[in-house]
């Protein structure tokens, strides 16, 4: 009895599946769009070498409290010589960088100004969408292969039963 039930609740489960899988696969397309995109931009940039030369300071509210993060400002020189110099995107607190410190940037030769510090910061959206996507997505997948068998071994039981009891009319 306790097998015919279980055998229900994961045929039950055929609709569970497709949703967790519909859901992951909701993450990972917008994080491969992001991946595309990040990588087709760093694709045509120019890589060189900058260096960290003052920090600026934000200070947000949330929730009641104040939290200070600071953002790096790295100077380079493009190929033509000319000294640029930007703000980086990310900031943290204590910060990633000291002043002095060597970094590798990333810049477009039409507009330098919008210049990236190359590190892992600019891979961590695409990762954290991709990996949630394929966990769920695979998570999903298992579900419903999971149901398909429940639903062929009832099938199976279920026309085995059949091929007997014809063969008793049979008889």
């Amino acid at each position: 009895m306790n097998v015919r039930v279980r055998s229900t609740n994961r045929i039950s489960s055929l609709w569970a599946g497709p949703i967790i899988l519909v859901f992951g696969l909701a993450f990972l397309f917008p994080g491969w769009l992001v991946h595309t995109s990040t990588q087709n931009r760093i694709a045509t940039m120019l890589a060189t070498e900058g260096r960290v030369v003052d920090f600026v300071s934000r200070t947000t509210t949330s929730d009641g409290q104040r939290k200070t993060y600071f953002y790096p400002v790295v100077e380079f020189r493009t190929a033509n010589e000319e000294v640029i110099r930007f703000e980086g995107g990310a900031g943290s607190n204590p910060p990633s960088y000291r002043v002095g410190d060597t970094v590798r940037v990333l810049y477009d030769p039409q507009t330098p100004q919008s210049a990236l510090i190359d590190s892992w910061e600019l891979w961590l959206l695409p990762v954290i969408f991709i990996g949630v996507g394929g966990f769920f997505a695979l998570i999903g997948i298992f579900v419903l292969l999971d149901a398909l068998a429940a639903l062929l071994k009832l099938g199976g039981l279920l026309a085995l039963l059949g091929i007997l009891l014809l063969r008793r009319k049979r008889t």
